[in-house]
C-alpha cells in the first residue's frame, strides 16, 4: 500500500506541457481519488512523448458542478469553454485541482520507470506511489 503523498497523473501532453511553462494552473477532471494538500504529482504526458515530464505540488482541491468549477477556477484550466462543457457533459460534478510550484523533468522514460516499480504502466488516471518509488523518482528527476 502506498505510504507517500506522491502520486503520477496522466495528461495529454499539450496539456502537460502547459503545466509546466504555469499557463495552466488547474487540471481537470471527472473523477478523481481523494488527494491531500501537499501531494507532489508527477506529471506522464501521454503519446507520443510516454514518460514523466514534471512535477507540480496540489495547492487545492475543488469538487462541484461543473458550472460552478467553470464560474470560480476558469483563468486556469488552459481549456476554452466550449471544450470544458464537452468534457464535462452529462457530469454531475467536476474536480479541479488546483497546481503550483510545478516544473520541468527528465523526461523519464517507461524503461526507466519500470526500475522503480516493475511492470509500471501509465496510469489510466492516477498511481500513487510508496516512498520508496517516490524516492527512486526524485534520484531519476535529479539526474
Amino acid at each position: 500500500m502506498p505510504d507517500a503523498a506522491d502520486a503520477i497523473i496522466s495528461i495529454r501532453q499539450p496539456y502537460a506541457d502547459a503545466i509546466i511553462a504555469g499557463s495552466k494552473t488547474i487540471e481537470l477532471r471527472r473523477r478523481i481519488p481523494n488527494l491531500p494538500v501537499g501531494t507532489r504529482l508527477w506529471i506522464y504526458a501521454t503519446c507520443p512523448i510516454a514518460a514523466v515530464i514534471g512535477v507540480a505540488t496540489i495547492q487545492d482541491v475543488a469538487r462541484a458542478r461543473p458550472s460552478t468549477i467553470w464560474r470560480k477556477h476558469r483563468e486556469g484550466t488552459g481549456v476554452d469553454h466550449a471544450s470544458f462543457k464537452a468534457y464535462f457533459n452529462g457530469a454531475q460534478e467536476a474536480v479541479a485541482i488546483l497546481l503550483e510550484a510545478a516544473r520541468h523533468v527528465g523526461p523519464i522514460s517507461i524503461d526507466q520507470l519500470r526500475q522503480i516499480r516493475h511492470r509500471f504502466h501509465p496510469p489510466q488516471v492516477l498511481l500513487r506511489l510508496t516512498s520508496d518509488e517516490a524516492k527512486a523518482l526524485w534520484t531519476l528527476a535529479k539526474k
